[in-house]
């Protein structure tokens, strides 16, 4: 019998790497891993090209993750603004499946681990994404605004504090405009490590990088943001440059609350 389904697996994984040709995975780390995730149940039905693709993610596949990424969630974003989610919400939704499909949360396997090969990896996933986006707008309603500008001008020294309060719809404005103005990896990276709390090791596997690399990009994506808003007032305010670097103490030591409150939506936006 052990032969049968040695067979059976050598059969899959052929015709999923002919379905995923660029994607290199041996077929001893897939039948060990696919032996789990198939289970005892039959075989016939398995959908051999998303099971390989699959496994391969599990497996840390940079190709396949890129691929997953590419030909599975590139797509999701659009789907869900046509079902009535704006595009920053959508986009929040998308990140929010990634990670949990390629990452993995709260010290669990990535959801990916658990595709058996019976039935669509694309509709599982469309699935995933709409449940996440239903979820997601009821917490909004549930949770009351809070506007941390104001909590970061209250933490300000007290000769810094009125200017903080002064500040406050410019400091929103600019940041507003600082994180638009970013690159599209920079905001998915302060994304992940503001509002998704990951470390850099989980950022790191999931873009199937180095962890000193994933701790390079970020600290540079937190710089361009802090530098950016710099600018931004710059150009929109005439202040002492003496109290603007005041400011920007403060709110450097703030990011992450400053963050949080840019980068989580709010229920006007559902």
């Amino acid at each position: 019998m052990a032969m049968e389904v040695d067979h059976e697996l050598c059969t899959l994984h052929a015709r999923g790497r002919d379905a995923w040709p660029a994607v290199e995975l041996d077929v001893a780390t897939f039948s060990t891993l696919a032996a789990t995730q198939l289970g005892d149940g039959p075989r016939h039905d398995v959908r051999a090209d998303d099971l390989y693709l699959a496994i391969a993610c599990v497996a840390r596949v940079d190709r396949a993750i890129i691929a997953f990424d590419k030909h599975y969630l590139s797509g999701l974003a659009s789907a869900l603004v046509r079902r009535g989610q704006d595009r920053a919400a959508a986009a929040d939704v998308v990140q929010a499946v990634r990670v949990r499909f390629l990452v993995g949360e709260a010290g669990r396997r990535p959801k990916v681990a658990e595709y058996n090969g019976r039935g669509s990896l694309a509709i599982w996933l469309r699935v995933a994404a709409i449940r996440t986006a239903i979820t997601a707008h009821r917490k909004r309603r549930r949770e009351t605004t809070i506007d941390d500008l104001a909590i970061v001008a209250r933490s300000c020294s007290p000769d810094t504090g009125l200017l903080g309060v002064q500040l406050g719809s410019e400091l929103e404005a600019a940041f507003r405009a600082a994180f638009a103005a970013l690159a599209p990896r920079d905001r998915n990276l302060l994304r992940y490590q503001v509002v998704d709390r990951l470390g850099i090791d989980r950022i790191a596997a999931l873009h199937g990088v180095h962890r000193a690399t994933a701790a390079r990009w970020t600290a540079h994506a937190r710089e361009a943001l802090i530098e950016g808003v710099r600018r931004v007032l710059q150009s929109r305010l005439r202040i002492d440059s003496r109290e603007l670097d005041s400011v920007f103490r403060q709110l450097t030591s703030q990011l992450e609350l400053s963050a949080r409150w840019l980068l989580t939506p709010t229920p006007s936006s559902a």
